[in-house]
Order: structure tokens, then C-alpha cells, then sequence
């Protein structure tokens, strides 16, 4: 069994997929973790952070499959340049379903349980505010039907945090924790934990990131997780402890060897 880690934003842009990718590699340290790139608007950037070759896999050539398997999703995996880290490409040039659809055919294939990988990092872009979206609120559910836990990432800038609590509100997120990205050097810190605490008093504020701007263009240049944030969060979100409650003590079978790796 696999624990299931799930990253969200508001909007495209926000550091999602490079907060999750940041968790993931740190992790895959000392454990085997997957990597899945399900953002469903089509811009499938994980493989581009990493500076990957696609290999012609990916979310494009599971767009008709249903439902999903752990077998189907293990055949679209590569390697990345950490031992223990496979990653799922995204979708390119096209856009997928919501997340609704998306969380159905992977429970009606059993494709997350079934995976040999200890931990399981979904990408899930902005699938709140999904253009296809018929409902946050069962979007919110959904995602909390195929996660252990579920992580927001928002920016700390005034109008994306309006937008944040409004997406949050329509939602109501049943398994939610947010991280909030400092982009400004934490000088907006009180008033965005002001408003959070205001207008969403059920969910907490799980950690807060301060974001390098250059740091993260330097990572970017390099193809390469940016530093720091990985265990940051391993720590402060305590990933290892809690996980280790849910993953079985039996040793995982071997994974399947990936072609061309």
C-alpha cells in the first residue's frame, strides 16, 4: 500500500508542482516514491522542471483508459536522475477532465492501493478551479477519497489570496492543510494568517515556505528539485511519522524494471 500525498493550487503558477517535486525527491531519499503530473489543464511541467525526455509517456496515453490500474500507470513511469524517484509525465498540448472523473477511474481500478512505490505524490494543479469543474465541493471530496492527506499551496499576494479563500470556500475541502508560499519575505505573513483564520477557520495553516525567486530559477536552469523545500516540509508537515501509521511493515514487492532506465 502506498501513501498517497496530494499538492493543489488555486491557479496555475503558484509553485505547486515545484513544492510537490521538492517533496517527492526528498522523500525518495530513503524511500520509493512515485510521481504522478495529474494536472488536467495540459501543461504537464514536471518533466520540464527535471529537464526529463517524456519518452512518449505520460497522462496523454491514459486519456481513454478506464478504468485505471496500477499496471497502466507503471507502464507510463520514467526514470529521474534520483534512484527511487519514477515520475508520470503530464498532459501535453491537451486538457483533461476534472478531478471527479479523474478520482473515479482511478478507485474503479484500484490504481493507487495497487502500486509497489511506498509513497504516492500527486500533482493535481489548480483542480478546484478546474474550467471543466461541475462542482468544487465534490472536487474536494474526491480528492479526499484517493489521498491520506491533502496540501494547498497558495501565494501570499493579496489578490491570489482573495482568490484562495473564495476557491476554499466553495470547496470546503473535508482533508485539507495549507502551505503558504512567502513571496514578498514574510512581510505580508500576519495579514494572510489574519485573513485565513477570518475566512476559513476550519482549516489549518500546516507550514509556511519562504520563496527564492532566484533559487528557483537556478533550479530551474539546472534541472533539478529546488533545495531546501524537501525537507522543510518532511519535517514540519511530519510526512514520515504520519505516514508510517498507514504503510505496511512487510517488504514492498520489487518494482518492474523501466525500459530504457
Amino acid at each position: 500500500m502506498s501513501y498517497v500525498l496530494a499538492f493543489l493550487g488555486i491557479k496555475d503558477g503558484q509553485g505547486v508542482t515545484t513544492t510537490a517535486l521538492a517533496l517527492a525527491d526528498a522523500i525518495a531519499a530513503k524511500h520509493s516514491t512515485l510521481f504522478i503530473d495529474a494536472d488536467m489543464s495540459g501543461t504537464g511541467t514536471a518533466v520540464d522542471a527535471l529537464h526529463l525526455n517524456p519518452e512518449r509517456r505520460g497522462f496523454n496515453s491514459l486519456l481513454g483508459e478506464t478504468p485505471l490500474t496500477s499496471e497502466m500507470l507503471q507502464r507510463e513511469a520514467i526514470a529521474s536522475r534520483n534512484p527511487n524517484l519514477e515520475l508520470i509525465p503530464g498532459l501535453i498540448a491537451v486538457c483533461g477532465s476534472d478531478v471527479v472523473v479523474l478520482a473515479e477511474r482511478l478507485q474503479r481500478g484500484n490504481a493507487l492501493a495497487g502500486l509497489c512505490h511506498d509513497f504516492v505524490v500527486l500533482d493535481l494543479g489548480s483542480a478546484w478551479a478546474h474550467p471543466w469543474l461541475s462542482s468544487a465541493r465534490a472536487a474536494a471530496q474526491a480528492v479526499a477519497r484517493i489521498s491520506n492527506r491533502v496540501f494547498v499551496v497558495f501565494q501570499d499576494s493579496p489578490t491570489r489570496m482573495v482568490r484562495a479563500v473564495q476557491v476554499l470556500k466553495s470547496a470546503q475541502p473535508p482533508k485539507a492543510e495549507l502551505i503558504l508560499m512567502e513571496t514578498r519575505g514574510g512581510s505580508l505573513n500576519r495579514q494572510a494568517r489574519e485573513a485565513l483564520r477570518y475566512n476559513l477557520p476550519d482549516l489549518s495553516l500546516a507550514t509556511r515556505v519562504r520563496w527564492d525567486p532566484k533559487q528557483s530559477m537556478n533550479a530551474e536552469d539546472r534541472g533539478v528539485p529546488m533545495p531546501g523545500i524537501g525537507p522543510q516540509l518532511i519535517r514540519e508537515l511530519q510526512i514520515l511519522e504520519r505516514a508510517s501509521v498507514v504503510l505496511s511493515p512487510t517488504p514492498a514487492p520489487e518494482r518492474p524494471a523501466i525500459a530504457g532506465a
